[in-house]
């Protein structure tokens, strides 16, 4: 992810809210070839903003004065042949100059369904609802401040069954190219195709209590990525032996560990980005680990350690290679994906996030990418990239005392982006428990 923008976007967007929002959609369509395809993208977006009720293509057709809309718009989305990618490539480039990230922030995306038809669908136990589920799967990446988060690239997860069945495959419009190696780890590919497209290097910030942890650890660090990981009280990992000195090395769950940090707590008070303006404290310890053998086991780590003043029990655990953070930023960063949860429900669930009744693969990416586009003008109508979250979304350990000369808080633009090191330079979903 390299702050690195074609010749064509150069140009700031204007700073006026609405203005904004014109001039994103107008350079993410612009990457349509035809101007047919340009008009019915404006046509499907001003139905995802206006129509009522869910996003179906009869409503989204009905907000239109155009005769045929319907068959227009689904021919649009399930039989053309335009690329998403450029479209999403162009609105992260966007949204990386007005929304100052400072996470890309993976979020797991589960779309309940009555009928066995929609590509992907299938019933699997979800975690985040604690019980089997008639569903899709996937995965969505934000761009996310401590002010708004919006989604930028997404992906479907697929079953042996759709991918092995010719007969599935060929009613969903499954590319050949989508085989079994390629579906196995979708949230990876995702970051790795986003980090391709010239946007700044911000961390990924990700839940992986439900991922495989070694996998990710050696795609992010292989591709020279910063991240921040939740994982569960149960990863084994290895650590100085802070009982028996450092020269000696303990082996033990991420539970154990951070209770033999315990001694290194120190308050962080935090801004909730998604919730009232009030500051919380939460005591974090830090200890420098690595994983056990196998991919990235040689790879420098820390374990950061969450617990809550009134808990002796550790509440979150996470993993990162920006082993030169402090407690501050990395429990900022952490909060970043409930920021993300807090906009898909505010705004994602309203622009049709979970509306596409088509049935084909290459329909259900071109829905998510409008989506996509209808969430940022959403947000940039609002404002709500330039609140008040700019002076209070800042965590800091205090200690308790104030920092001097430069008040109680910092600007988010400022520290969130400045303080992030890169990695080996010395540097969904809420509602599960917690560790």
């Amino acid at each position: 992810m390299r702050a690195i923008r074609p010749a064509e976007e150069a140009e700031a967007l204007p700073r006026d809210p609405a203005a904004e929002a014109r001039a994103l959609r107008a350079s993410v369509l612009g990457s349509l070839r035809r101007r047919d395809q340009r008009h019915k993208g404006e046509l499907y977006v001003d139905g995802l903003l206006t129509a009522p009720g869910r996003k179906t293509m009869r409503n989204l057709a009905a907000s239109t004065d155009e005769r045929a809309a319907e068959q227009s718009l689904h021919h649009f989305i399930s039989c053309s042949t335009w690329d998403w990618s450029p479209l999403r490539a162009r609105l992260a480039r966007g949204l990386d100059r007005l929304l100052a990230p400072r996470a890309w922030v993976v979020r797991p995306l589960v779309i309940p369904k009555t009928g066995r038809h929609s590509v992907g669908v299938g019933r699997r136990f979800v975690p985040q609802l604690g019980q089997v589920v008639n569903s899709q799967h996937g995965y969505g990446l934000w761009l996310a401040s401590g002010a708004a988060a919006v989604p930028v690239n997404w992906r479907l997860s697929l079953s042996g069954d759709w991918l092995d069945d010719a007969e599935m495959r060929q009613r969903a419009a499954i590319p050949d190219s989508m085989d079994e190696g390629a579906a196995r780890a979708p949230a990876v590919d995702m970051v790795l195709e986003s980090a391709g497209w010239g946007a700044s290097a911000v961390p990924v910030v990700a839940d992986a209590r439900e991922e495989a942890l070694p996998a990710l650890v050696e795609a992010f660090s292989g591709a020279g990525l910063s991240f921040l990981l939740r994982i569960g009280g149960g990863t084994g990992l290895l650590a100085p032996n802070l009982s028996a000195g450092r020269s000696r090395v303990a082996a033990g769950s991420a539970t154990l560990l951070a209770e033999l940090a315990r001694s290194q707590r120190r308050p962080v008070e935090w801004f909730d980005p998604a919730g009232p303006g009030l500051p919380r404290t939460s005591m974090v310890a830090l200890l420098p680990v690595r994983l056990p053998g196998g991919p990235g086991g040689s790879a420098p780590l820390t374990l950061a350690g969450v617990w809550s003043p009134d808990s002796r029990e550790v509440s979150e655990l996470w993993l990162t290679n920006m082993t030169g953070a402090g407690r501050g930023t990395l429990l900022g960063l952490g909060r970043l994906i409930g920021r993300a949860d807090a906009d898909f429900r505010r705004t994602g669930l309203a622009v049709g996030a979970l509306d596409f009744e088509g049935r084909s693969y290459h329909g259900w990416h071109r829905h998510a990418t409008l989506v996509s586009l209808a969430h940022a003008e959403r947000m940039l109508a609002s404002g709500a990239h330039r609140g008040g979250a700019a002076l209070t979304a800042v965590p800091m350990v205090t200690g308790g005392r104030r920092a001097r000369g430069r008040g109680r808080f910092g600007p988010v633009a400022v520290a969130g982006r400045a303080e992030v090191p890169v990695p080996g330079r010395g540097v969904a979903s809420p509602g599960r428990a917690a560790g």
